[in-house]
């Protein structure tokens, strides 16, 4: 008899197998902490849940009712918010700590809109930096100096 186990992956030269990683299994797992900061905001918010619940729909065009919400602010695992829902959770509650903690562990933030305006500025002068540096160096190709 032949060896009948199959090959289900094969690496292109240089990839890594997509299960190899530093990571512990779970190390991602960021329900306790999420529903934890969802359920700060909408305590925090000057909404009721049944508000945030009704606003929710209103905005994305998806049913939630508060009864739904309760159940994914207590971390039932049958119950999850969607993305959309986020979305308008955020900006209901006005709070972006649900979202701080989910984009964390991947070594990313989430900035304020008065900090957004001093990342946006920083990119642009950075890209500025950049063609400046291109433009320098066309010129000195083409042996136009000033």
């Amino acid at each position: 008899m032949g060896n009948s186990k199959k090959v289900l992956h094969i690496g292109v030269s240089g990839q890594t197998n997509l299960f190899d990683s530093e990571l512990e299994a779970g190390a991602l797992d960021m329900s306790t902490a999420f529903t934890a900061a969802l359920s700060l905001a909408v305590k925090k918010s000057r909404y009721s849940t049944w508000q945030i619940a009704a606003l929710i729909s209103r905005l994305t065009n998806h049913n939630i009712s508060e009864s739904t919400l309760e159940k994914i602010k207590s971390n039932n695992p049958d119950y999850n918010l969607r993305a959309q829902d986020l979305t308008a959770l955020l900006y209901i509650t006005e709070s972006l700590e649900p979202a701080r903690v989910l984009v964390e562990p991947v070594g990313a933030e989430v900035v304020d809109p008065t900090e957004s305006k001093l990342v946006r500025l920083a990119r642009m002068e950075r890209k500025r930096a950049e063609i400046d540096a291109d433009m320098a160096l066309l010129k000195n190709e083409l042996g136009i100096h000033k």
